[in-house]
């Protein structure tokens, strides 16, 4: 947003204050300033000069030798403009004036020296157009800045729209002033809300149909204007802030919006249907067209000002074609209106369009400058020139005029919120300055009535006055205290520390990829993995996907696995995350955290041999990540889910616990995630682990690595094709033996000469001893334990 320092000294005499005292204020207490523009400040060096004699250049036929005076000396400029005779008064552009990318200097032009150049409109980006140099009126003083004669001495504040977005009273030059006039204690030495103007007797015919949709809306009727150019002062300061100028009327209303604040709309009297306005939402395939000259093909519900019944203005948007104002206008219609702004955001948000007016209908205007800026608007069509009118009573309505909003304050509060205590009179006269109404309920606690301008969404909570007695202050300017407070060992969580170690597991030594997902899930895929488990729904509308909260990791992860299996052969990921499961006692639910991983086989479906062994290499890893956190686990088939394939489905027990389960994804659920290859799924419940690593110390111990070299063992048995391989290794880790460091399944051998119920399971023990050289006799009686084990639990070795 642009703001014009000249325009603000309309209202307060913002120029007896040193101007980096105003910056700053404005920085530290209002807004952030993007930057500060000296307007026109090339023109500077432009001067009014008159011109005493032409003569033609002796050696260019098409160039004239020119003699002007600035009222103290005479230069003598070589031209090419054919528009100039003497006694004209001109703009010259003196040696060093930059004009665009060209530094105007001293230079000879066939001979003859040049001390300069005149300007046209265009040279001067005075205009677009141009007709020669620029002549300036007669009696125009000489020797003065053509900056100071067309009244372009200023400074342009460009505001951050985003630092002000939540005050619509600083969307205008008074409202800005009058926010300097409170920090900078200076006074208001005009305020264009409290001008009074006479109105004929009666409405002229104009009604206006009650209405909810609007929060006030008023109309004059206005007879007998004159459409012409706007004066020079109204001009000037429109297009300093980015707004072209049209004609005297158009000029006006947009002058309003720029100084109060408030859109308003004039409408040609003579170009309505009809003289009965009303604010309506759109009807199916309805539309208009808009002074931009586009045609909009309305949206569904979108405000509308209607005249008969007809579409006049997209409300708080942009105004209609069809009623606009002609240089034939003669009668007026004013508009002054203030719309919800969330109907306003609506219409921005459906027609993409967004205007001037809809930025600022879109903060939330009050209505209590609805019939004061029609007085603003009589006063500026007198000096901009409109003629001898007419003005009628404004009619219409008002719903929010008796609103008022009351805070009550309390010092304790103030005190408790800034850090510091301020006594009651500095508090009042710093609300005071801000048009706050205080009053007294006791030594320590008042009363504050919120002004207009600022009550409807800015001031509404007591921490709304604590941030206008902050910034009035100064944040920098509270005293820095050190805290002081006991300083305890916080509290280990060591879930948290169990969860963590985890991750570091899966991605450093497993390597598996971390993922993260939504916590919502699918009605189908929460009952697909828990059919049993109550689901907890979400209330508001969402769509049928994120319906329900997750009652399980994996949907997550096999919709991951399908979104990449085209793209990488390996898939290895993991996730940590929460649960939730709908209970009688808990209205939100119980949540319950877990870890899930998944792996997509490398092989072809049908390949169900190197499917198995790929299987076992995840179950391995799965149990590798356990035993790197001091737990040791059996795997015992189970037949409790249903998700898995029958025979490959396993749950993780540890010391008569189930913390886990493994398996893989039954085919039925395959397609139904759509996945061209086999999936391996595991779930760990981290809070089951976590209960028994506390039960156990929850201490790591460090085991150095031993001096002495180890070995392997192999040991291979017959078993049936659906006999568990985890049976044996159970067996070997329940005898303890103390070399034995780990045992894994090595190899699944199944051929005809086995038979077709039989397989050949081959067992690899990892041997260490950490206190002497293993001796063969020893690794005989470790191989000796291990086939003795094997026989008393019925298996026959191959």
């Amino acid at each position: 947003m642009k703001l014009s320092v000249n325009w603000i000294n309309d209202f307060i005499p913002l120029n007896s204050v040193p101007w980096q005292s105003v910056l700053d204020i404005i920085n530290t207490s209002i807004c952030e300033i993007d930057d500060v523009e000296e307007y026109f400040s090339h023109l500077e060096t432009v001067i009014s000069v008159q011109i005493l004699s032409i003569e033609k250049h002796p050696n260019a036929e098409k160039l004239s030798i020119t003699t002007c005076s600035d009222g103290q000396k005479n230069h003598t400029i070589v031209t090419g403009a054919t528009n100039i005779k003497v006694q004209d008064i001109v703009p010259l552009a003196l040696p060093g004036t930059v004009l665009g990318n060209k530094k105007i200097e001293v230079s000879e032009l066939r001979g003859v020296m040049s001390s300069g150049m005149y300007g046209s409109e265009k040279e001067l980006s005075l205009s677009e157009d141009s007709n020669g140099v620029m002549i300036l009126p007669n009696g125009t003083p000489l020797g003065v800045s053509i900056r100071k004669i067309l009244n372009l001495e200023d400074k342009i504040l460009h505001v951050d729209n985003k630092s002000i977005t939540h005050r619509p009273d600083l969307w205008c030059h008074f409202g800005f002033a009058r926010e300097l006039s409170a920090h900078l204690k200076l006074p208001i030495q005009f305020n264009p809300l409290q001008l009074k103007q006479t109105f004929s007797n009666g409405s002229d015919g104009v009604s206006v149909l009650p209405s909810s949709l609007a929060h006030a809306y008023y109309v004059s009727s206005i007879r007998n204007v004159k459409i012409k150019e706007s004066i020079p002062k109204i001009k000037s300061r429109l297009v300093k802030c980015g707004i072209k100028s049209i004609n005297n009327v158009v000029d006006v209303s947009n002058y309003m919006l720029l100084e109060v604040g408030q859109p308003t709309h004039f409408f040609d009297r003579s170009r309505l249907p009809n003289l009965e306005f009303s604010v309506t939402e759109s009807q199916p395939k309805e539309s208009i067209q808009l002074l931009d000259d586009s045609k909009l093909d309305l949206p569904e519900k979108s405000l509308l000002v209607r005249a008969g019944g007809v579409a006049q203005i997209l409300a708080g948007i942009m105004g209609g074609k069809e009623s606009s104002v002609q240089l034939e206008t003669q009668d007026l219609i004013l508009e002054s209106a203030i719309f919800p702004r969330e109907l306003v955001r609506q219409g921005i948000r459906a027609t993409g369009i967004r205007t001037e007016s809809a930025m600022r209908y879109e903060k939330g205007l009050d209505t209590h400058t609805a019939i004061p800026v029609i007085h603003r608007a009589l006063d500026l069509l007198k000096e901009n020139l409109a003629g001898d009118f007419q003005a009628f009573t404004p009619t219409g309505f008002d719903h929010q005029s008796e609103k008022e909003v009351k805070i009550k304050l309390s010092l304790d509060f103030v005190a408790q919120k800034l850090g510091v205590f301020i006594e009651f009179p500095k508090v009042k006269s710093i609300l005071e300055a801000l048009y706050f109404k205080v009053s007294p309920i006791s030594d320590t606690e008042m009363e504050v009535v919120v002004p207009r301008f600022r009550h409807n969404y800015d001031v509404t909570i007591q921490e709304d006055l604590i941030e206008e007695i902050g910034r009035s202050i100064g944040y920098g300017n509270i005293e820095r205290k050190k805290l002081s407070f006991e300083v305890r060992t916080p509290i280990p969580n060591t879930i948290k520390i169990l969860e963590r170690k985890l991750k570091l597991i899966f991605s450093q030594s497993l390597s598996f990829h971390e993922v993260l997902n939504y916590s919502f899930s699918s009605e189908s895929s929460s009952l697909a993995f828990n059919p049993d488990k109550p689901i907890l729904k979400i209330s508001n509308a969402m769509p049928e996907e994120h319906s329900v909260m997750r009652t399980s990791l994996s949907p997550g992860l096999l919709n991951n696995a399908k979104s990449n299996q085209d793209r990488f052969q390996d898939i290895s990921i993991f996730e940590v995350g929460r649960c939730y499961q709908k209970t009688k006692d808990r209205e939100l639910g119980k949540e319950t955290r877990v870890l899930s991983a998944l792996t997509l086989s490398e092989s072809k479906p049908t390949d169900l041999r190197s499917i198995e062994r790929e299987f076992l290499t995840f179950r391995d890893k799965v149990s590798q990540s356990l035993e790197q956190i001091g737990i040791g686990v059996e795997l015992n088939k189970s037949e409790n889910y249903s998700y898995f394939h029958p025979s490959a489905a396993l749950e993780v027990v540890c010391e008569g616990r189930v913390v886990g389960e493994i398996g893989i994804l039954d085919s039925r659920l395959q397609d139904d995630f759509d996945l061209k290859r086999r999936a391996f799924l595991s779930t760990i419940f981290t809070e089951a682990l976590d209960e028994i690593l506390l039960s156990k110390g929850n201490v790591s111990h460090f085991t150095p690595p031993s001096q002495f070299p180890g070995g392997d063992l192999d040991i291979t048995l017959i078993l049936e094709q659906n006999q568990a391989t985890e049976h044996y290794l159970t067996a070997v880790k329940k005898r303890k033996i103390p070399e034995l460091k780990k045992g894994f399944v090595y190899s699944d051998f199944r051929n005809d000469s086995l038979g077709e119920s039989k397989k050949a399971i081959s067992y690899r023990f990892l041997l260490m001893s950490y206190d002497k050289t293993f001796t063969q006799d020893r690794f005989k009686e470790v191989s000796d334990l291990l086939v003795q084990i094997a026989k008393e639990e019925g298996f026959t070795l191959r």
